[in-house]
């Protein structure tokens, strides 16, 4: 396993390349991504492993029999991998598999049944959690401004935050993803119109009280809580396609604004709307 150096160390931060050079050299590797059981895994050398490391996606687990067992699985195609003298096993979240696709253009999967597409992968997915739509546009949203998500299951939130490799730094914020109903007003609605952000309509069970007790938790550990709103830009969606992905309008906001709206009214809009537009 690899040993990661303590936050905060003095060290080399140039191994931790720009995104612009690592997903070249990622994309020259020509992946193959193995799903079983309903997790993608990679048996890659140690170059490609830190490669990977470097981009702060997949973990490295299973060990050399996993890692092995996986190659074969895959075929001998992998770059005669069997000949290589060490491998790694790398699991990929299913976020960080569709979104690598997405980077790379190039991946290959495949399934116990042979290859496998990555519209019939979106589609397993989808199957398995209802959730993953969701999840997986967070998860973009976030990686595409420059932040590193990870999961925020440690404080009960969906996701937690990184402005740097997270070897590097402590993440710095939470976010609760808030699944809304489509609703035609909203949807002609500007993106940094009514702020304010009535939790009450989203799709699920969230309260103002869990999002004012998850907020002071986060402030308590030094982080801070944000709402990542979304919503249906038209009703019927086929959610097991990623031809989606274009209708779903996002929105972040503080929570501490949210919980301020809920109790003052005389709130200055003005104040909110500068908020949410530097976070979207």
């Amino acid at each position: 396993m690899r040993k990661t150096p303590a936050r905060g160390s003095k060290q080399d931060t140039s191994q931790y390349l720009a995104s612009e050079r690592v997903l070249p050299a990622l994309s020259a590797c020509r992946l193959k991504v193995y799903f079983g059981s309903g997790a993608l895994w990679l048996a890659v050398s140690q170059s490609e492993a830190q490669l990977l490391q470097n981009y702060a996606i997949g973990n490295s687990e299973g060990g050399p029999d996993t890692a092995v067992q996986t190659s074969l699985t895959l075929g001998p195609s992998q770059q005669d991998s069997l000949q290589q003298p060490e491998l790694t096993s790398v699991r990929l979240s299913p976020e960080e598999g569709i979104f690598l696709a997405h980077a790379l253009g190039n991946i290959q999967f495949l399934a116990d049944t042979g290859p496998c597409s990555l519209e019939s992968l979106w589609h397993s997915f989808v199957h398995r959690n209802e959730g993953f739509v969701h999840s997986y546009i967070a998860y973009y949203h976030f990686r595409s401004k420059g932040w590193i998500p990870r999961s925020g299951l440690q404080y009960g939130t969906d996701l937690v935050l990184y402005k740097q490799h997270p070897s590097l730094v402590h993440s710095t914020l939470c976010v609760i993803i808030v699944p809304m109903m489509f609703s035609k007003e909203c949807a002609e609605q500007s993106p940094t119109s009514n702020p304010g952000l009535m939790v009450g309509g989203h799709s699920g069970s969230l309260s103002w009280h869990d999002v004012e007790g998850l907020n002071r938790l986060c402030v308590r550990v030094g982080k801070r809580l944000m709402l990542l709103h979304i919503q249906p830009q038209c009703a019927d969606l086929d959610l097991t396609t990623p031809a989606c992905l274009g209708n779903f309008a996002v929105r972040s906001v503080p929570a501490k604004f949210c919980i301020q709206c809920m109790g003052d009214d005389r709130l200055s809009l003005s104040a909110v709307q500068q908020a949410v537009e530097m976070l979207n």
